[in-house]
């Protein structure tokens, strides 16, 4: 038989019973905080897939290299990074006018950008989605100062828009090519709409 402890007190002995707590990926709400980033987050990297082709196109055609050379001497070549490096020394080589360079700095400017947060984001992964908080940290795999930001459906879904933005620019500019104008009408003509935060310190773990 349990015996009684101080008053006011639990019987000595007995066993101290905490709520349940569901976790959050378990709710209404988490369930649809995760359908809406993980849909958000399929549309943005198709997207930039769409936008890496683009950029490929484009530093072929600034090199005036034929495709089957192309594939050779550029195989390997981070076309984000590196690419966009080799794209706008060409582009001022080949005496491309300053309307064009200005286009390209401004375009591959804020692909940088965006470009940064994706790989962090697949790298890193995100967490407290459900709760509706989510961020992407590097603290677990980072040798210097870690960092974090935060990341939500409609972050994603202004850089899918700016994705949008900067493969119309190629095409249209840069590749001659007409892209595909919705209701809503040119995308070259939408300012960009992502903003990436002001970095945050993340804790070490």
């Amino acid at each position: 038989m349990l015996g009684f402890g101080p008053l006011g007190s639990s019987p000595l002995g007995a066993i101290r019973r905490f709520p349940y707590v569901i976790p959050a990926a378990h709710t209404k709400e988490g369930k649809e905080r995760l359908r809406a980033y993980y849909e958000a987050l399929g549309r943005f990297v198709d997207m930039f897939a769409r936008v890496e082709t683009a950029m490929t196109l484009t530093l072929w055609h600034y090199a005036k290299t034929a495709p089957e050379i192309a594939k050779i001497v550029y195989a390997g070549t981070k076309v984000i990074d590196t690419g966009a490096t080799y794209i706008k020394q060409l582009a001022a080589v080949t005496n491309a006018s300053q309307e064009i360079k200005d286009d390209l700095e401004n375009v591959l400017q804020q692909l940088g950008t965006i470009n940064g947060v994706r790989n962090h984001i697949l790298h890193y992964g995100a967490t407290s989605v459900a709760e509706g908080r989510a961020i992407v940290s590097n603290a677990f795999k980072a040798k210097g100062e870690p960092k974090s930001f935060p990341i939500s459906p409609t972050d994603l879904d202004y850089m899918t828009a700016d994705l949008t933005k900067i493969a119309a620019h190629l095409n249209e500019i840069h590749l001659g090519k007409l892209s595909e104008h919705t209701i809503l009408g040119n995308p070259m003509n939408a300012p960009w709409r992502y903003k990436y935060p002001t970095p945050k310190k993340a804790q070490q773990a």
